[in-house]
Formats: structure tokens, C-alpha cells, sequence
């Protein structure tokens, strides 16, 4: 039960990260949210921000399978890695944009293999996603 708990209160805090991130990041301070962004990776992962887009994507996804995270952790993580590069294309900086969506779009894909329910939102997300990467790869 104690660990439940624990996961349950990380995923609240997960959902108010991505709505704080938004937040920020609507009154012009990506950078606030980057910087948000950078302590929960830091806390959840053990890695920064500079170190997850540095590192390669298949990488990323490795050490994500081998945690184990359930399909809920897995989504919220999946919605920080692309309100990450959101706030990071707001920056223009496009390699950071583009290695967040990316990593964001495996995580989405790790998802829908980890949880058959059909969602229509996490697919016009991956959608979404496809379309950013296919546009940020022309901006660099």
C-alpha cells in the first residue's frame, strides 16, 4: 500500500509539473519552465535536462522499459518530454525541441504497446508529434 501511495502522489505531482510547465510558459517564461522541467527529470530519472537531450533516444527508451513505470507514469512522462520541447522551441532552440519530441513520440509509442486501450488523444498527439519532428528536421 505504501508504495501505491507514493506512486499516486508522484503522478499528482507529475500532472501539476506539466501544468505549471504550461503556465509558465504562456506568460513567456519557457525558461521557468525548462527549469522546472530540469528538477523533475533530475528527481525522476536522475538525469538533466542537457543530459537527456544529449543522450540517444533508443538509450532513453532502454532505461525507461527497464524501470517498469506503469501505463499512467508512462503518459505523465510522456506529456513532460513534450511540454519540454515545447518550451524549448518557444526558445528557438530546435535541437532541444526536437530531441524532447522525440523523445517524447517513443515513449508514446512504448505506451500504446504497454497499454492496447485505443485512445484517440494519445494518437492525435503522436500525430502531432510525428508532424513537429518531420518540420523541426528541415529547421536544422
Amino acid at each position: 500500500m505504501p508504495k501505491e501511495d507514493y506512486l499516486l502522489k508522484y503522478l499528482e505531482k507529475l500532472s501539476r509539473v506539466i501544468a505549471a510547465m504550461l503556465g509558465l510558459r504562456d506568460k513567456g517564461y519557457p525558461e521557468d519552465a525548462i527549469r522546472l522541467a530540469d528538477e523533475t527529470y533530475k528527481e525522476l530519472l536522475g538525469f538533466s535536462v542537457n543530459e537527456l537531450n544529449t543522450m540517444p533516444v533508443d538509450e532513453f527508451v532502454k532505461i525507461i522499459r527497464e524501470i517498469g513505470y506503469s501505463s499512467t507514469y508512462l503518459e505523465a512522462l510522456a506529456q513532460l518530454a513534450f511540454e519540454t520541447g515545447n518550451s524549448y522551441k518557444i526558445q528557438g532552440n530546435n535541437e532541444f525541441s526536437q530531441g524532447f519530441y522525440q523523445k517524447s513520440l517513443q515513449l508514446y509509442y512504448f505506451l500504446n504497446e504497454k497499454d492496447k486501450t485505443f485512445s484517440f488523444e494519445r494518437e492525435m498527439t503522436i500525430s502531432e508529434l510525428k508532424q513537429l519532428t518531420i518540420n523541426t528536421k528541415k529547421l536544422i
